[in-house]
């Protein structure tokens, strides 16, 4: 497959204008293949020999070893520094030399999908344009001739990514105890840097003794996150995030009388870091610690002939949670 591939690339490079020249800068562990192998095999896949002309794309190569395996990232720059691409390429083996194929294929792609930027048009050649006659004999004023648009670069596709996970969730501040409990979540990236997620939290946090009973805690809610991602490596990124929490706190009393209602409101929010490390080339290992604040800050109480506070939230809370999540590409 991938050699019909490349007799389709090397076909087209031959009819079609010829592709962007471009300069590698290879990062790979040792006894992997050189950055001279894979400039050679993909300037032999787009047809074009080693000349000694300005590059017009600047690539960025990093191999990372992986279980299994090997992760090749690529990055795709034009001169001014503006992005036009990226890819990640997975090969399986036990040797980083079978990267050579792989990478210079999907690199040849990518750059014979780049256009190469038009030139503007020559100013001594518009100033040279003849003068046609007007009808009377004198000559027509130079009329400017319009420049035709150069098209904009069309940027490589940047894959969307959506994940499904579930992790185990810890918390501090919120409840009388710590919160023990399970996360759901569901995090989508529209492009290479921003990324919204949705979860449902269940914690149950123990119980406490009042007036010699027991008094359980419970704390059922649901929160929207928004991130940048910040660090990104091979096999390891880390998303910078801001999340806001709704839901209610429930009291489970053993046989008393609670003051006003069972469940109240409680709405918590603030900054935290998702990490996010691969473990296979569709799940992730997924850590998410965050420090809230607590807006709304309610006071329980019981009626136990009189009315006896048992709980407040904290006015700052501390978050964990640890997972997995299986991402669709």
């Amino acid at each position: 497959m991938m050699v019909a591939v490349a007799v389709l690339l090397a076909a087209g490079s031959a009819r079609a204008t010829p592709a962007p020249t471009f300069d590698l800068a290879w990062s790979a562990p040792e006894g992997c293949t050189s950055r001279e192998r894979i400039v050679d095999a993909t300037r032999a896949r787009l047809a074009q020999s080693a000349l000694d002309v300005p590059s017009e794309l600047v690539v960025r190569g990093v191999v990372t070893k992986e279980r299994g395996g090997f992760s090749v990232a690529i990055e795709l720059k034009d001169v001014t520094g503006k992005g036009v691409g990226e890819r990640e390429v997975h090969v399986e083996g036990v040797s980083c030399t079978g990267v050579e194929e792989a990478t210079a294929l999907v690199l040849a792609m990518m750059i014979a999908a780049s256009p190469r930027p038009e030139p503007a048009p020559s100013t001594e050649r518009l100033e040279r344009l003849p003068e046609t006659d007007g009808g009377d004999g004198t000559p027509a004023p130079s009329q400017p001739q319009e420049p035709t648009p150069a098209k904009a670069p069309e940027r490589a596709r940047t894959s969307r990514r959506l994940s499904l996970g579930i992790a185990g969730t810890a918390s501090l501040g919120v409840l009388p105890g710590a919160g023990l409990g399970l996360t759901l979540r569901a995090a989508y990236s529209p492009g290479a840097i921003l990324w919204l997620g949705l979860e449902a939290t269940f914690e149950s946090g123990g119980s406490i003794r009042a007036a010699e009973r027991d008094v359980g805690f419970q704390f059922l809610h649901a929160s929207a996150f928004a991130g940048v991602r910040v660090v990104r490596f091979a096999a390891v990124e880390v998303i910078v995030a801001a999340a806001l929490r709704a839901g209610v706190i429930r009291v489970l009393p053993d046989g008393f009388a609670v003051v006003e209602s069972e469940a109240r409101a409680a709405v918590v929010g603030g900054p935290g870091a998702l990490v996010r490390t691969r473990l296979a080339p569709h799940l992730f290992l997924e850590a998410f610690p965050g420090l809230d604040a607590v807006f709304v800050r309610d006071s329980f109480e019981i009626r136990d002939g009189a009315q006896v506070p048992i709980h407040r939230p904290e006015p700052f809370a501390t978050r964990l949670s640890l997972g997995l999540s299986y991402e669709l590409q």
